[in-house]
């Protein structure tokens, strides 16, 4: 029986969203927290850039950051466009700037330590309360997205989608220019917003808006064009061309960029053929076309019920896996493909059982990847001592060999896809116990005043 049986399933929402977009949310917001666990656990020793595994784990680590920006971008233009109503009485445009303003100020909460300043000698108001990172640069970002949505509707009445591309690859272009500015007398926190700052004497940003936000931009773009093709995004040969279409973009970037940086008005900038922004976004297309070919692919699987495994065969194998699994632990792993096919082995069995104990399904995947805000939330509270200074993190941080390390981050996901379904209950009760305590109150109220 499923442990979480009792706790009833989320029910998804029938709107004009895409099931893709959240399920690449979801991965995103796995990748990110495996991402950030074994970044923070992992002992230096182990993080050899020669080593295949960790390349390839590095890779995907370095994927993950644009991605959900580029989701972001791509998820908020989507729904904007798809509104019925457009203009300044879009609903979206009203929820946009109300949730700019909560990712901004989570942004800056989770920077304070309470912890710190309570029992400690550290002030409340530090270097790294100024500096700009994830949330804050989404925030902002989808600010200035609506921003441009209102003035396009309004005013300029082109291609939401074209504008938000030609931008997105402007605020690429125009990075470095906008990196080697004097800011020397500008106050640090607006520094922090716009870039990286070259004075590492002080705490610097990890998300400044350049060039960040123009992956919300292209991804904005993305959004525009799924948009356009209407029902052409369930076909086939949408991933597929988005997988191409991330190709054409990899190989062409440079020349593109070298012929750009010649033109009138380009010229003067610092130069820019060789920044490395848009091949990520490249990437990504890549990344999120082949998501969607996954998708499609189970989804016909399914449909068919030709591949369906006994379940007696299916546990055996699991067994069997796991097994073999332990007893090439008994053996120096040394070379990469047997290191690939030992862990592979004990974990993979491992995920899979948790996955079923756990209940997870199709549905409960698409949530986690429409409440990625709350799990982003909480774990920077566990993970980096956010806001209220819990030192979970620091009891890890450098200390884990792969082994652990990849056991920790396996249960760190899953104690975060276990939240995603006890999230919505803890809400109910909690509103509920409002509900009782304005009852005690009345009740209380209406005694004093008959005595």
């Amino acid at each position: 029986m499923c442990i979480f049986a009792q706790i009833s399933q989320p029910k998804l929402l029938k709107t004009n969203r895409l099931d893709f977009i959240d399920i690449v949310r979801s991965v995103a917001i796995i990748m990110m927290l495996e991402g950030h666990f074994m970044t923070l656990s992992l002992q230096p020793v182990f993080r050899d850039p020669e080593n295949p595994i960790y390349n390839f784990w590095k890779f995907s680590r370095g994927i993950t950051a644009p991605l959900f920006l580029s989701i972001s971008g791509l998820i908020f233009t989507y729904l904007l466009l798809k509104n019925k109503t457009q203009g300044w009485n879009n609903l979206r445009v009203q929820k946009g700037f109300k949730r700019t303003g909560v990712l901004i100020l989570l942004g800056y909460l989770l920077q304070f330590n309470l912890y710190t300043h309570f029992f400690g000698d550290r002030p409340l108001f530090t270097g790294l309360t100024q500096i700009f990172h994830v949330l804050q640069c989404i925030g902002l970002s989808l600010f200035l997205l609506i921003s441009l949505y209102l003035f396009n509707h309004y005013i300029l009445k082109i291609s939401l989608g074209i504008l938000l591309g030609v931008l997105g690859l402007l605020v690429f272009i125009i990075s470095p220019t906008i990196y080697e500015l004097d800011y020397q007398y500008i106050p640090r926190f607006v520094e922090n917003i716009l870039v990286v700052s070259k004075n590492t004497n002080l705490n610097t940003s990890v998300f400044p808006i350049f060039p960040w936000c123009g992956y919300v931009f292209m991804g904005g773009a993305l959004g525009g064009l799924i948009v356009k093709l209407k029902d052409k995004a369930h076909h086939f040969a949408f991933p597929f061309g988005l997988i191409a279409l991330g190709f054409i973009i990899k190989y062409l970037t440079y020349p593109i960029l070298t012929g750009i940086q010649y033109l009138p008005g380009f010229s003067s900038l610092k130069p820019f053929q060789y920044e490395y922004e848009p091949v990520r976004f490249s990437q990504v297309l890549i990344f999120i076309g082949i998501i969607v070919l996954v998708q499609k692919f189970v989804l016909k699987i399914k449909e068919a019920k030709q591949l369906q495994m006994p379940p007696l065969v299916f546990h055996v194998l699991l067994v069997v896996s796991f097994a073999l699994g332990c007893y090439s632990f008994t053996f120096p792993l040394e070379t990469t493909s047997q290191n690939i096919i030992a862990y592979t082995l004990f974990f993979v069995p491992i995920v899979i059982t948790l996955w079923k104990l756990t209940g997870w399904n199709y549905t409960t995947f698409l949530n986690i990847g429409q409440n990625t805000l709350s799990v982003y939330v909480f774990h920077v509270i566990l993970l980096y001592q956010g806001f209220f200074g819990f030192k979970f993190g620091s009891y890890l941080k450098d200390n884990l060999n792969p082994f652990f390390a990849i056991a920790g981050a396996i249960t760190f996901v899953f104690f975060f896809l276990a939240w995603t379904q006890y999230e919505p209950v803890l809400v109910n009760q909690l509103q509920r116990l409002k509900v009782r305590i304005k009852v005690v109150k009345r009740k209380i109220q209406y005694r004093t005043s008959s005595i």
